[in-house]
C-alpha cells in the first residue's frame, strides 16, 4: 500500500453521471444512523452521499430521524433494500438501548461491505462481520475498542504511536482501519498502515466524522455499481480518497468563511467539480 491516491481510481469513482447512466448504475448507499440524542449525524452523512452524486440513498432508524431525512431530502428511501454498501453507527450511541440496535443487527446480517462508525463499534460484534468493512474510530473511540479486544492501551500511548495501534485495530478485528485525527491512519491485516494528512485544522469540530463515514460507504457503493471489487485493500484506498476529500472541503468552506460540518459537506461537489 502506498500513501497517494490513484488518481485513475479517483476519476472513476467520482466522474459524473453519463448519458447511459441511471439512478442504480449510480450506486445505492444505506445508512443506519442518527439516533433520538443525535439525529443530526443522519442528515450529516446522506448528505454528503448526495453531494457525491450517488444514485440513491436508503436509510432505515427511528420514526422521529426518518422524518427529519424526509423532510430535508425526501429522495431519500427507507429501507435498505438494493443497498450495496452500509453506513452504520454514526449519531449512535454506544449505550443507546433503542430500537438502532436492532437496526444494527439487521444490517450486518445482510453481509454487504460497510463502513462501522461510532456507537457501532461497540454495539456491533465484529468478531461476525464476513464482509470486508471499515472501522473508523477517533482515538478516545479506539482505545474503548482496544480495551473490549483485550489490549490495554492508553488515549496518550495512541497519540504516541497512531501507527501501532491502527495496526494492532487491523489485526485484532480483521478489518479496515481508518484511525483518525489531523494525520490519519490507515491499516489493513498483513500491510504496513500508511498516513493521510495532515488535515484541514476546520475539521475539529461536531459532525465532520459523521460527513467523513459516508464519503466512504457512498464511493464503496458507487465503486460497487462500477462492478469494482470490495476488498479490504480497494476499501482503503476509497477511505484514503474520502479522507482527502473530506479536508480540502473543509478548506475550501474555510476560504470562503463557511464553517462547521454542514459547511464541509455542502462544499463536498465544489471539490469533487474542482
Amino acid at each position: 500500500m502506498h500513501p497517494s491516491v490513484n488518481p485513475d481510481f479517483a476519476t472513476e469513482l467520482l466522474a459524473p453521471a453519463g448519458f447511459d447512466d441511471d439512478k442504480y448504475t449510480r450506486g445505492t448507499v444505506g445508512f443506519v444512523t442518527g439516533s433520538e440524542k443525535y439525529p443530526g449525524a443522519a442528515l450529516l452523512g446522506i448528505n454528503s452521499a448526495y453531494e457525491l452524486g450517488i444514485g440513491m440513498v436508503r436509510y432505515l432508524g427511528p420514526q422521529s430521524v426518518s422524518n427529519l431525512v424526509l423532510s430535508n431530502r425526501p429522495e431519500t428511501v427507507l429501507g435498505l433494500e438494493r443497498a450495496a454498501a452500509l453506513v452504520l453507527g454514526s449519531g449512535i450511541a454506544d449505550d443507546d438501548g433503542g430500537e438502532q440496535v436492532a437496526n444494527l443487527s439487521a444490517a450486518v446480517s445482510l453481509g454487504l461491505p460497510m463502513v462501522i462508525d461510532a456507537g457501532a463499534m461497540q454495539l456491533v460484534d465484529l468478531g461476525s462481520v464476513k464482509s470486508p468493512s471499515i472501522i473508523t474510530p477517533h482515538h478516545a473511540e479506539a482505545v474503548r475498542l482496544l480495551n473490549k479486544l483485550g489490549e490495554d492501551w492508553t488515549k496518550d500511548e495512541i497519540a504516541n504511536d497512531a501507527e501501532e495501534a491502527a495496526t494492532t485495530l487491523a489485526e485484532k478485528t480483521g478489518l479496515a482501519v481508518l484511525l483518525k485525527a489531523n494525520v490519519s491512519h490507515l491499516a489493513i491485516p498483513g500491510f504496513e498502515p500508511i498516513q493521510s494528512g495532515p488535515g484541514s485544522t476546520h475539521l475539529a469540530t461536531a459532525g465532520t466524522g459523521d460527513v467523513l463515514a459516508g464519503m466512504i460507504g457512498t464511493l464503496m457503493a458507487k465503486a460497487a455499481a462500477k462492478n469494482i471489487e470490495l476488498t479490504l485493500g480497494s476499501i482503503a484506498e476509497i477511505a484514503l480518497i474520502a479522507n482527502q476529500l473530506h479536508s480540502e472541503a473543509a478548506e475550501w468552506a474555510a476560504e470562503r468563511g463557511q464553517f462547521g460540518a454542514s459547511a464541509v459537506c455542502d462544499a463536498i461537489s465544489s471539490v469533487v467539480a474542482g
